[in-house]
């Protein structure tokens, strides 16, 4: 009975340090994640390590074992990414440029009116430099844009008619404040179409907006997996233009083949639902 009640007690005592280990182990393993700089996050690896960002923080970051897709010898698929940024020209945008030309890249910019003609000579190097050039509307207003559809094509078509004043050039692409949808009415859209306008979204958002350097780095490193074909969102913000290079330098690790958007390529939007 007494070496009964032994085994009882040094298996008991086997449990509690084995959970011990486990629990010291996981805490020292998260204080080293929390402490990774920016700097040195790659994506290298992802057939042990995913990135899961719950809190758009890198200090919350966690990584879990997981294990990636086996793809046959006969799989060639490409892997095409658009950069696409949002509501310039402005003052960030020379820096962008600089950037991109560094890292023999070409995205794609969505401009406003107004800022199209505050920075003409940026307008004119974007071109020069085989960028792209969209729309992004002369309000920036979901209730003055979609007051009709005769207003909505108005807008763009003011904002054509300034980039060919600028450049001598002229575009069909958009995009849309806010996205295509919710906001847009079927009138509008409509409308659009049938003045050959093309209409781009985005499938993977980096939230800048709202999100530090470190943050839209975790973002583009969580959300950017999985797809044969991004649309990476991004606006003309400091915090964006000091992302730039990780984020190219992760799409590229990721076997990504990054293009400005030229328009003809098939649009890809929500009310299209092809993203």
């Amino acid at each position: 009975m007494k070496i009964k009640d032994n085994k009882a007690v040094f298996h008991v005592f086997i449990r509690i340090f084995i959970i011990a280990v486990l629990i010291l182990t996981g805490t020292l393993l998260e204080e080293k994640i929390n402490n990774v700089p920016v700097e040195n996050i790659s994506s290298k690896g992802e057939n042990t390590l995913e990135l899961l960002s719950q809190s758009n923080t890198l200090g919350e970051i966690i990584y879990k074992a997981s294990q990636e897709e086996t793809k046959g010898p006969g799989a060639t698929s490409e892997k095409v990414a658009y950069i696409t940024i949002d509501d310039g020209p402005s003052k960030y945008t020379n820096a962008l440029l600089d950037i991109l030309k560094e890292n023999d890249v070409k995205a794609t910019f969505f401009m406003l009116n107004q800022n199209m003609k505050n920075h003409k000579e940026e307008v004119r190097r974007v071109l020069e430099e085989e960028n792209s050039i969209g729309f992004h509307s002369v309000s920036h207003d979901i209730h003055k844009l979609y007051k009709s559809p005769e207003v909505t094509v108005g807008e763009f078509n003011t904002c054509n008619n300034t980039l060919q004043e600028i450049t001598g050039q002229s575009s069909k692409l958009i995009r849309l404040p806010y996205g295509s949808k919710p906001y847009m009415p079927e009138g509008s859209y409509n409308k659009l179409m049938a003045n050959d306008y093309l209409i781009w979204d985005w499938n993977l958002d980096t939230q800048d907006w709202k999100s530090s350097t470190s943050q839209i780095v975790s973002n583009i490193l969580y959300y950017g997996r999985k797809r044969d074909e991004l649309v990476v969102l991004i606006h003309e913000k400091e915090q964006s233009l000091n992302a730039l290079n990780n984020i190219i330098r992760i799409l590229k690790e990721r076997g990504y083949t990054i293009l400005p958007i030229t328009e003809n390529i098939t649009p890809k939007n929500f009310w299209q639902e092809n993203l």
